[in-house]
């Protein structure tokens, strides 16, 4: 059974501040005008609770900082902000941001949760923002730029997935995610490639954006075509990284 609490996101602040609600509200209608507006149905000092749309939702100030050993891996990992470990060690207490799993689409219990944390961090003196389900750190600014122009089609997927690449000696790399599984799909996998990183991030990118968008289920040993000239074969197995966790290994059959 799933947790009700699953849905988690923390926002490192520099001071103590709760976050005011006329504040959050005004700016989530600035920049997500269509989605279903945040009402509050309870604050104190301390914890604000609202609905948006058919969700809860809830945001707790802790007067203490998040444990470094959370953090710790997270910044060690952060390959896309050096700053990390440096910028999140001064935090000196942290909001608790909860969407209540009330049943639906992994993506749009992602998205609502984004969209809140986003006005969250916004408005109060944040220093980052640690999303739960994929254990990864963002910078304030970062995780509002890729927020603010959510769409169905345009999925802010760097903030919700690690696409961790790894190099091998041979000049090869490997790619593996953590964070689709959360968004109800299996991850995905590529234990050996000869090209650009870039390059490999960009189709990874590309098909896990297409499994989500389209929901598609990917059987073993359907292709998935990127290019006229670039085509992945999908087989289900075991994690190199988790044996105990089924993956979507990709082996590229054609170019890259």
């Amino acid at each position: 059974m799933t947790h009700p609490l699953r849905w988690l996101a923390l926002v490192p602040l520099e001071r103590a501040d709760m976050a005011a609600i006329d504040n959050v509200a005004a700016w989530y209608k600035e920049h997500f005008p269509s989605a279903p507006q945040p009402a509050p149905s309870g604050t104190t000092d301390k914890l604000l609770t609202l609905t948006l749309g058919e969700y809860t939702a809830a945001a707790t100030l802790v007067d203490r900082p998040i444990p470094w050993s959370q953090l710790e891996g997270p910044c060690a990992t952060a390959w896309y902000w050096p700053e990390a470990a440096e910028t999140l060690r001064r935090h000196m207490a942290h909001l608790l941001v909860t969407l209540v799993d009330e049943g639906g689409r992994a993506v749009t219990k992602a998205a609502c949760l984004t969209r809140l944390t986003a006005a969250l961090t916004a408005t109060s003196p944040s220093l980052g923002v640690f999303w739960g389900p994929s254990r990864m750190v963002h910078p304030s600014d970062a995780f509002i730029e890729q927020a603010a122009p959510m769409r169905d089609d345009d999925l802010p997927l760097f903030l919700w997935i690690d696409f961790r690449i790894e190099a091998f000696g041979d000049g090869a790399v490997r790619l593996y995610t953590t964070g689709l599984e959360g968004l109800g799909q299996s991850e995905l996998e590529v234990s050996h490639y000869v090209g650009p990183p870039q390059q490999l991030l960009g189709y990874a990118y590309n098909i896990a954006h297409y499994l989500l968008d389209q929901r598609k289920v990917v059987r073993d040993g359907d292709t998935i075509g990127l290019t006229d000239d670039v085509q992945v074969a999908a087989h289900r197995g075991p994690s190199m990284i988790d044996p105990s966790l089924e993956v979507l290994k990709l082996e590229f059959v054609a170019g890259g």
